[in-house]
């Protein structure tokens, strides 16, 4: 495994071929739950030179229904790839879901199940309290609004979806679990496909991504142009493929750190 090198040493000439960011949300775009405004600027910044901008998240669908209405983004990926939105030129809103919804929300109810038996055996867990806003899957808190559980109790919750049938994978600060053998990595391949007519090899050198945890290891594994923010640094054994390159400074920070450096390419 390599170890992920200095965003300072990136070039130049390289980074001014991306037109697509991949990002993260949760501790990479925010620090605490907070999107700074220097953050947000950058992300205006980036679509204003031509940069494409599509968050990637476990966040649920109505924060992503939020994002997507008021960011200056294109389009906003959520429910760990259980769909993307994407705003029309008459201003509404286009779903494009892995499955219908009707049968994600079934699915979702047998979820629902799982995490109430799991979260008898763990102390301290609870669902996340963006729940009720999702529309696929479930949200186990573990660092956001309680005190933060410690690793083997995250590896429970984990291990108990998985045993059930369930694809789980904890992010900063949830525990996520879905039906399905989808991720962040292969809606984001079919909405850089079908929505911005990349191919594998265009994609190689034209997106990047920017994330800061192991549920990220997904798109770190597709996309050779990977940045991860400073606050990666304690996940990198966890990763079985780390991003290429690595930021000094952590959380939205990182990010503005990114974005400094793509627009810097293209002057």
């Amino acid at each position: 495994m390599t170890a992920p090198t200095s965003l300072k040493s990136a070039s130049p000439q390289e980074l001014a071929r991306v037109s697509v960011v991949l990002t993260d949300v949760d501790d990479t775009l925010t620090r605490h739950g907070q999107l700074a405004s220097t953050t947000l600027a950058a992300i205006e910044r980036l679509a204003a030179a031509g940069v494409t901008v599509i968050p990637v998240t476990g966040g649920c669908a109505g924060w992503c229904d939020h994002i997507v209405r008021a960011w200056p983004v294109a389009a906003v990926i959520g429910e760990s790839g259980a769909f993307r939105f994407r705003r029309t030129a008459s201003g509404g809103l286009d779903v494009h879901s892995v499955r219908p919804l009707p049968a994600l929300r079934e699915e979702q109810q047998r979820l629902l199940a799982i995490a109430e038996r799991t979260m008898r055996d763990v102390p301290g867990a609870r669902l996340a309290a963006d729940q009720p806003y999702r529309l696929a899957d479930v949200a186990v808190d573990h660092a956001q609004d309680v005190e933060p559980l410690d690793a083997a109790a995250i590896d429970q919750l984990i291990v108990a979806f998985r045993e059930a049938g369930a694809s789980a994978r904890a992010s900063s600060i949830h525990v996520n679990a879905w039906f399905g053998d989808h991720d962040k990595a292969t809606m984001a391949s079919w909405v850089l496909e079908h929505d911005l007519g990349l191919d594998a090899e265009a994609c190689r050198e034209r997106v990047l991504f920017i994330g800061d945890a192991p549920n990220d290891a997904s798109l770190f594994q597709r996309h050779p142009l990977g940045v991860g923010v400073a606050n990666l640094a304690p996940h990198l054994d966890h990763l079985p493929c780390p991003p290429r390159w690595l930021c000094d400074a952590s959380h939205g920070e990182g990010f503005v750190e990114m974005a400094e450096a793509l627009l810097a390419s293209r002057r």
